[in-house]
């Protein structure tokens, strides 16, 4: 398939940008942390910006590396609309856009009704998952919080206290610094929404993914189809397109996408970030199949290094209930009905000496594969989803 050169250097760079970002935003993850995705993140942000750091040095003795870290901290680590508003300024930029090059070509009464209903849903779900709640633990209803998740005694254990916020850390929970307040099933802060996705509104987090996804998709879909029209449109009357070689297609569709500026544009657009949201919400949906959250992948991904440096032990305490095996005849699962419980101890041993303070009533022996380390809020996808979307109140 032969491309006309300047539509194919187009091409390149659009996709080049859109995987650098990529590789910038998900390149942390733990799954492709030692990945070249892992490899190419830690590049950018740490390699470049250490050669960035040197010159600075140098030139200007810190001070442009200082204002940029001063304005990153602020965009990354204070509470502020920024990026809400960069976020609803693409939203509402590719909306005027396609009102200017789509709307009247829309071809049939249903689009012309869809169109407004899916381009409202990110703004009434960003709303949403921006101001609803996420799971603040405070000392009136911290009681209520500490019966929400059973302690797996590996990640989350009993009689740990927040510095912060001076009381005992349920289990699942985690102090946002950006927040203020310890969260209920913290899963991460999110300068999307301007809000940590938590106990109560990650069912509204979900529903911002997915509304997002719909109108990019839906939005796709539409110029896609307007620009095969004007393909056909700049092609010979009569010509039988199923004789019009790939080469000649692809060469036609770019350039009625680069001469139609209003329709390119939200084309490209609805194409570049389609594909990082989309990435982006998988990856959430992976957690809940996994029963787990970001914090917790992360802290799955430590006690990997960890057993792979021999610092893991564990014992099994009989004293302990293991497994309930039962679901809850009706109601929410909680920690006192939850259906996988575990008589497992775990514990990070970095020095020899630390092994006296372990009971010595126990059996101790060495982790040497982390799936010996069960997951006990891993109840299934559905039950998962279903916990997200009826999620107990507290």
């Amino acid at each position: 398939m032969d491309l006309d050169p300047g539509l194919r250097d187009i091409l390149i760079a659009i996709l080049s940008l859109s995987f650098l970002v990529f590789v910038a935003l998900f390149g942390h993850v733990p799954a492709l942390r030692k990945t070249p995705i892992g490899w190419g993140h830690h590049f950018m942000w740490k390699i470049m910006p250490g050669w960035f750091i040197t010159i600075d040095m140098k030139l200007t003795g810190g001070r442009v590396v200082r204002t940029i870290k001063g304005l990153f901290n602020y965009v990354m680590y204070e509470k502020h609309p920024l990026i809400q508003l960069f976020y609803l300024g693409l939203v509402t930029g590719g909306l005027y856009l396609f009102y200017l090059g789509a709307w009247d070509r829309l071809w049939s009464t249903f689009h012309t009704i869809m169109v407004p209903i899916v381009a409202s849903l990110p703004y009434i779900t960003l709303y949403l998952a921006s101001y609803t709640d996420p799971g603040y633990i405070l000392p009136e209803n911290h009681r209520g919080a500490m019966k929400l998740y059973p302690f797996d005694y590996i990640n989350f254990k009993p009689g740990y206290h927040c510095s912060t916020c001076r009381f005992e850390k349920p289990a699942r929970s985690k102090h946002c610094p950006i927040c203020k307040h310890c969260i209920a099933k913290q899963d991460h802060h999110c300068v999307w929404i301007n809000n940590c996705v938590g106990h109560k509104n990650v069912k509204y987090f979900f529903s911002f993914l997915m509304s997002t996804n719909i109108i990019l998709l839906y939005g796709f879909y539409l110029t896609s189809i307007m620009i095969h029209r004007l393909v056909v449109e700049s092609l010979p009357v009569g010509t039988d397109m199923s004789k019009v070689g790939w080469g000649l297609y692809f060469n036609q569709f770019m350039l009625c996408l680069v001469l139609d500026v209003s329709l390119g544009i939200v084309c490209l657009l609805c194409m570049m970030t389609g594909l990082m949201s989309i990435g982006f919400t998988g990856y959430h949906f992976y957690l809940l199949w996994a029963g787990t959250t970001t914090n917790e992948t992360f802290k799955w991904s430590d006690w990997k290094e960890d057993i792979a440096a021999d610092e893991v032990w564990m014992a099994r305490d009989p004293s302990r209930n293991p497994y309930t095996g039962r679901w809850p005849s009706s109601g929410p699962l909680n920690a006192y009905n939850w259906p996988v419980q575990t008589d497992k101890l775990v514990y990070r041993i970095v020095n020899p000496e630390e092994m006296e303070y372990l009971d010595k009533h126990l059996v101790w022996n060495r982790v040497e594969n982390i799936n010996e380390l069960e997951n006990i809020y891993d109840i299934g996808f559905w039950k998962t989803l279903e916990s997200v979307v009826w999620d107990l109140k507290f």
